[in-house]
C-alpha cells in the first residue's frame, strides 16, 4: 500500500538516497541504512577492513546536511575525553568540578561520526554509552539533553573485550562492510569520475520525516510477528534483549516510511536482519528465521534464484578472457547448469501469473547468457 503521504520532504530523502547511491559502486545498504538510523534517531555501526569507503560514504552524509550539527573523530587509545566533550572550565576546577565547555562538542551535535570507536578507552565510555543511549551528558552538577539523531561508529574489527560490550550494544543497526566482490564493480569503481550532485537535507526536514516516522502505524500482526520472530531466535540459541526488540519498532517504521508505504507490514522486516544478530556467527541463522515469515513461497524461490544468478557471474567474471582454462571454464558451466535446472522446477512451481513467469524468463534468459559465454 503506497504512502498517503508522499510529500516534499519525503520526495527529498529518496532523491537524495538515489543520488548518493549514484556516487559509490556497490554501496547501497550503507547509504540506506544510514538514512534509516537517521529517520529512527538510532546508532548504527560500520565494520569492514580499511579501503571499503566506510568514511567516504559517511562524509557523504556529513557534506549534504544543512543547518544539522555534525562532530567527527577519529579515535586512538590515547583520545582523551576534552577531545569528544570539550574542554574543562578553569574556574569551575578550581571549585573541584569538572564542568565542560560543551559548544561544538559531541553533547551539542545532531550526527556524530566516531572512526575506530572500539579504540575507545574507559575514560571516553561512561560519557559516550549515557548520549548514545539516553541522549543525555553529564556535565558538572546538571545534566545536558544533547540533541543527536545518530552516532555512526566505523571499526576495522569487532570489540574484542568485554569493556567493549556495552558500547557495542548501543548500536542497534550493525553493518558489515565488504570490499568489491566482482572485477565489474572493481572496473565501474576506477571508471568512476564525475560525482553526482547531491540534494541537501536540511535540519527542518528531517524532523519532519522522523515525526512521520514515530507516526507510523504497526498493525497488531505485525506486533505478533515481531514477538513470534523474537522466540524463535531464542530457540536457535540467539538471545536478543527485550530493549533491542523494542527499539526494532523504530526501524520497521523508518523502512516502511522509505518504501513509501502507509504502515509496517511483513516485507519491511527484512531491515532487522541487521539489528538482531551480536555475533557474525548468528547472522545468517537471523536472516533465515526472518526470511521464513517475511518471504512468500515465491519470493523464496526468485530470491534463491537472483542469489545462484549472482554467484554464476562472479564466477564468469573471476575466469577473465585471456588464458582461459576451457576445462575449467566447461566444467564450471556444466555443473551450474545442472544446478540452475534444478532450482527452475521449483521457481516454475509458483509462476503463477503473468509477472512471475515474465521475471523468470528474464532470470532465465541472463543464465543462459552467462553459460553460453563459459560454453563458447
Amino acid at each position: 500500500m503506497c504512502c498517503e503521504f508522499m510529500n516534499e520532504p519525503l520526495q527529498q530523502l529518496i532523491e537524495t538516497e538515489r543520488a548518493m547511491n549514484a556516487n559509490f559502486v556497490a554501496k547501497q545498504q550503507e547509504i540506506h541504512f544510514i538514512f534509516i538510523a537517521l529517520l529512527a534517531k538510532r546508532n548504527v555501526l560500520l565494520i569492514g577492513p580499511p579501503g571499503v569507503a566506510k568514511s567516504s560514504v559517511i562524509q557523504q552524509f556529513i557534506d549534504h546536511f544543512v543547518d544539522i550539527t555534525s562532530f567527527t573523530r577519529l579515535i586512538s587509545p590515547t583520545t582523551q575525553p576534552d577531545e569528544l566533550f570539550g574542554s574543562a572550565k578553569f574556574d569551575r576546577l578550581r571549585e573541584g568540578v569538572i564542568e565542560r565547555q560543551i559548544d561544538g562538542q559531541l553533547p551539542t551535535a545532531h550526527f556524530a561520526f566516531l572512526d575506530e570507536l572500539f579504540k575507545s578507552t574507559s575514560d571516553l565510555l561512561n560519557g559516550l554509552l549515557k548520549i548514545m543511549n539516553e541522549h543525555q551528558f553529564e556535565n558538572g552538577t546538571h545534566i545536558v539533553q544533547s540533541p543527536l539523531f545518530t552516532l555512526v561508529g566505523a571499526s576495522n574489527e569487532f570489540p574484542d573485550s568485554d569493556e567493549l560490550s556495552a558500547l557495542y550494544d548501543r548500536f542497534l543497526i550493525r553493518l558489515e562492510v565488504e570490499s568489491l566482490k566482482t572485477p565489474t564493480d572493481v572496473l565501474r569503481m576506477l571508471q568512476c569520475t564525475e560525482q553526482v550532485d547531491v540534494p541537501p537535507i536540511t535540519y527542518t526536514q528531517l524532523c519532519t520525516l522522523q515525526q512521520q516516522v514515530a507516526n507510523m502505524p504497526i498493525p497488531q500482526a505485525m506486533y505478533e510477528l515481531l514477538v513470534t520472530i523474537h522466540f524463535r531466535l531464542k530457540e536457535a540459541g540467539i538471545v536478543v534483549s527485550d530493549r533491542r526488540t523494542k527499539q526494532c519498532l523504530d526501524v520497521l517504521r523508518a523502512e516502511a516510511l522509505l518504501q513509501q508505504h502507509a504502515a509496517v507490514g511483513p516485507l519491511h522486516f527484512h531491515a532487522l536482519k541487521h539489528c538482531l544478530w551480536t555475533d557474525i556467527e548468528e547472522r545468517e541463522t537471523v536472516e533465515q528465521i526472518i526470511n521464513e515469515y517475511v518471504l512468500t513461497a515465491r519470493d523464496l524461490a526468485f530470491e534463491k534464484g537472483e542469489a545462484m544468478l549472482r554467484e554464476m557471474s562472479a564466477q564468469v567474471d573471476a575466469f577473465g578472457e585471456e588464458d582461459v582454462d576451457v576445462v575449467a571454464y566447461t566444467d564450471y558451466a556444466v555443473d551450474a547448469y545442472a544446478k540452475w535446472q534444478v532450482l527452475v522446477a521449483e521457481i516454475k512451481q509458483v509462476c503463477d501469473d503473468d509477472e512471475a513467469r515474465t521475471r523468470f524468463d528474464t532470470m532465465q534468459r541472463h543464465v543462459e547468457q552467462l553459460l553460453t559465454k563459459v560454453l563458447i
